[in-house]
């Protein structure tokens, strides 16, 4: 991992959260670094995996996400996450204010560029949540589809009928 980070270019940690690096390329996303940790057995296990270079936050939600397509970031080959297991830990991820409705439209975004594949895996990991998740996750689409625009952020109100029609697709 060292290595890899050290190849890194056109990227410095953000100040406020060092898992997240910040592009000096208005153009580029930010990166945000993830731990994950297959022994973790309960979505809500999490741990920090302190290191001075990339200390990062270790959540057994972040089980869901499997290896998609791989992308150069700043140098180095990355695997995105595919989008069904991101979808999962974005809608069952427990934050507030600002963050939690970020989130949230960042789930909205995702949503607005799955194929049909992607939502057929999504349902599929749904229906292997135990119910209180697949609760969890519903409250968070029906608040999905009542939220108001945020600057720089996907439209819930563009995306309201595919976050109902999905909704719908999950129901028993």
């Amino acid at each position: 991992m060292r290595d890899a980070l050290a190849r890194v270019s056109g990227y410095t940690p953000s100040s406020a959260e060092p898992s997240v690096w910040l592009p000096d390329d208005p153009r580029r996303l930010e990166i945000n670094f993830i731990g994950r940790d297959p022994a973790l057995r309960e979505t809500a296990d999490s741990y920090v995996f302190d290191d001075s270079k990339l200390p990062l936050l270790v959540f057994g939600l972040l089980n869901f996400l499997r290896e998609g397509a791989v992308i150069d970031a700043g140098g180095v080959r990355v695997p995105l996450p595919r989008p069904a297991g991101l979808l999962i830990e974005k809608l069952l991820t427990e934050r507030s204010g600002l963050k939690g409705e970020r989130d949230l439209l960042v789930a909205l975004g995702l949503l607005m560029t799955c194929g049909e594949s992607d939502l057929a895996e999504f349902e599929e990991l749904f229906r292997k949540l135990p119910a209180d998740s697949r609760t969890m996750l519903l409250a968070n689409l029906a608040v999905l589809s009542l939220m108001q625009p945020l600057p720089d952020m996907p439209d819930p109100h563009r995306g309201r009928k595919l976050v109902e029609a999905v909704i719908a697709r999950l129901r028993p």
